[in-house]
C-alpha cells in the first residue's frame, strides 16, 4: 500500500461534505446582504441577528454529538440530519421573513446532527497512532472548501437576475445531493459510525419510544430558536448559560478517566478555548469584510468585474490550492520526527490572522483613493488569513479524535463546533466597530473600516502571544511531564 494512501471512506465523507458545505456557503453568501438589502434591516441589527443564527448554529453540535455518541450512532445523525438541512434551506426560499426565520431554526437544529459526527467517523477510520490522521483531515478540509468555492462564483449572477429565492433554493439543492452521496456510498463505511453497541435502540420497543420523544424535542427545538431570533441581544445571555452548563457536564465526565487521558482533555479543552479568539476574527469574512468589499473595494480583479459576493472566492481558493501540499507535508514531517506540535500549529495560525488584518488595514491607509482600496488587497488579507485557518482548523478537528476517548469524540467535536457559537456570537459584536451609519460617504467610510481592521489584528498578535507562551504547558500535558519535544504519531 501506497504509504501516504487515506481510507476509502474518507472520499465518500470529502464529497458529502462537499455538497453540504456549497449549500451552507450559498446561504453564508447572501444572508446578510439579503437582511440588509431585501428586509431593509440595519447594519447593526442585521450583525446580530446574523450573530444570533451562527452561534446557535454551533451550539447545537454538542447535542447532536451527545446523541450520537450514545443512541443513533454518527451515520444515522447524519441522515436525519441531512434531510432537515434540506428542508430548512427551502424554506428560507419562502418571500416571507417569517419563513425565513422558520428556517433557519430548522438550519440550527438539523446542523447539531449533521456537523460534527461527518468529522467523527472520520477519526474513526485511523488507528490511534495512524500518521496519516492530520493529512486526512487536511485533504477533508479541502474538500469542505471546493463546497465553499463554487457559490460565490454564481449566486450573486443568479439572485440579481432571478431573485434572492433563487439563492436559497440552490442552498436546498446542495445539501440534497450532499445527502443523497452519503446514503448512496454509507458502505464504504462499514461498522464506522453505527450504531454504538450499548444504545437502547436495539431494542425495538425502546426505539420508538426514542424516535416519538426525538422529533417531539427537535420540534420544540425549532420553536425555541425562531422565539430567540426574536431578542438577539439577549441570546448572548443564554449562550453564556448553556456553554458554562456544557463546560460543567463536560468536566464532569473529564473527571471520569484516568489520569492520563485526562490531562490530554484538559489540553484539548484549553486550545479549544484559544481558537474562539481566533474564529470571532476569522467570522469577519461574512460581516464587516463583506461590507466592506460591498462599499470600499474597487470591484474589478484582472480586468474583470466582480462584487462582493465574489470575494468569499479567495478564501476557499486558497485553501484549494495549499491543502494537498500541507497534507503531504505533515506526513513527511512526521518521518523526519519534525512536525511542529499540535499547540504551535495553532499560535502560528493565528498569528497569521493579525498579519492578514494589518495588511488590509495598511492597505487601506497608505494606498485608498476616493473611498476605494483595489481587490488585491483583501485577496491578499485572505491570504494571510487562509494560511493562518489551515493551521488550526483541520488541526483541531484531528486534535479532537486524538486527544478525546473514543466513548467522548462525538461530543467533544460538538464542543470544538460550540467554540465558533460563542466565535459567532462575539464576532458579532467585533463586527460593530465597523458599523457604518446610513449615507456616509466612501471616503468616510473607508476609515471606519480601516480602524477596525487595525483593532482586530492588534487582538490577533496579543491572542497568538498568548498562545505561544502556553506551548511548552500544552505539550507536557499531552505527553506527560518529561516530554515537550514534537510527539510522535
Amino acid at each position: 500500500m501506497n504509504k501516504v494512501s487515506q481510507p476509502r471512506g474518507l472520499y465518500l465523507l470529502f464529497f458529502t461534505e462537499l455538497w453540504e458545505r456549497f449549500g451552507f456557503y450559498t446561504l453564508q453568501t447572501i444572508i446578510v446582504l439579503y437582511m440588509t438589502k431585501s428586509l431593509m434591516m440595519p447594519d447593526a441589527k442585521a450583525y446580530l441577528l446574523y450573530g444570533t443564527f451562527s452561534a446557535m448554529l454551533y451550539l447545537t453540535p454538542v447535542f447532536g454529538g451527545y446523541v450520537a455518541d450514545r443512541y443513533l450512532g454518527f451515520q444515522r445523525a447524519i441522515i436525519i440530519g441531512g434531510i432537515l438541512l434540506t428542508l430548512g434551506y427551502a424554506l428560507t426560499a419562502f418571500p416571507s421573513k417569517e419563513m425565513f426565520y422558520v428556517g433557519l431554526s430548522v438550519i440550527i437544529v438539523a446542523n447539531g446532527l449533521f456537523k460534527p459526527n461527518v468529522s467523527s467517523i472520520l477519526g474513526d477510520l485511523y488507528r490511534p497512532e495512524d500518521p496519516r490522521r492530520e493529512g486526512g483531515f487536511t485533504l477533508f478540509y479541502m474538500g469542505i472548501n471546493i463546497g465553499s468555492l463554487i457559490p460565490p462564483l454564481i449566486t450573486g449572477y443568479l439572485v440579481s437576475h432571478y431573485g434572492w429565492h433563487i439563492g436559497f433554493l440552490l442552498a436546498a439543492l446542495g445539501m440534497a445531493i450532499g445527502l443523497v452521496t452519503f446514503i448512496s456510498g454509507r458502505s464504504r463505511l462499514r461498522a464506522s459510525g453505527s450504531m454504538p453497541p450499548m444504545s437502547p435502540l436495539h431494542d425495538k420497543g425502546n426505539a420508538l419510544t426514542f424516535y416519538a420523544l426525538f422529533y417531539i424535542i427537535l420540534i420544540g427545538c425549532v420553536g425555541a430558536m425562531m422565539f430567540l431570533f426574536r431578542f438577539p441581544a439577549e441570546t448572548d445571555l443564554i449562550l453564556t448559560v448553556a456553554s458554562v452548563g456544557i463546560l460543567l457536564f463536560v468536566t464532569y465526565y473529564l473527571f471520569k478517566e484516568k489520569p492520563e487521558q485526562r490531562n490530554k482533555m484538559i489540553a484539548c479543552l484549553i486550545l479549544i478555548l484559544i481558537s474562539i479568539g481566533f474564529w470571532a476574527l476569522y467570522n469577519q469574512t461574512f460581516t464587516s469584510l463583506m461590507l466592506y468589499a460591498d462599499r470600499n473595494m474597487h470591484k474589478e480583479i484582472f480586468g474583470i468585474t466582480i462584487d462582493a459576493e465574489f470575494t468569499q472566492f479567495f478564501n476557499p481558493f486558497f485553501i484549494v490550492l495549499f491543502s494537498p501540499i500541507l497534507s503531504r507535508l505533515w506526513i513527511s514531517l512526521d518521518r523526519k520526527k519534525a512536525n511542529p506540535s499540535i499547540p504551535t500549529k495553532f499560535s502560528f495560525g493565528i498569528l497569521f490572522m493579525a498579519f492578514g488584518f494589518f495588511f488590509l488595514g495598511l492597505g487601506g491607509v497608505w494606498f485608498g483613493q476616493n473611498g476605494e482600496t483595489s481587490s488585491w488587497w483583501l485577496a491578499g488579507s485572505y491570504f494571510l488569513q487562509t494560511v493562518g485557518e489551515l493551521l488550526l482548523s483541520p488541526i483541531g478537528l484531528a486534535m479532537i479524535t486524538t486527544l478525546s476517548p473514543r466513548h467522548l469524540v462525538g461530543m467533544m467535536m460538538g464542543v470544538w463546533f460550540l467554540t465558533q457559537s460563542a466565535a459567532f456570537a462575539i464576532g458579532g459584536g467585533l463586527a460593530t466597530l465597523s458599523a457604518v451609519p446610513a449615507n456616509t460617504p466612501p471616503a468616510m467610510s473607508l476609515g471606519v473600516y480601516d480602524k477596525a481592521f487595525f483593532i482586530y489584528g492588534g487582538l490577533s498578535l496579543a491572542l497568538a502571544i498568548l498562545s505561544f507562551a502556553l506551548v511548552p504547558h500544552l505539550k507536557k500535558l499531552i505527553h506527560g511531564p518529561d516530554v515537550i519535544l514534537t510527539p510522535k504519531r
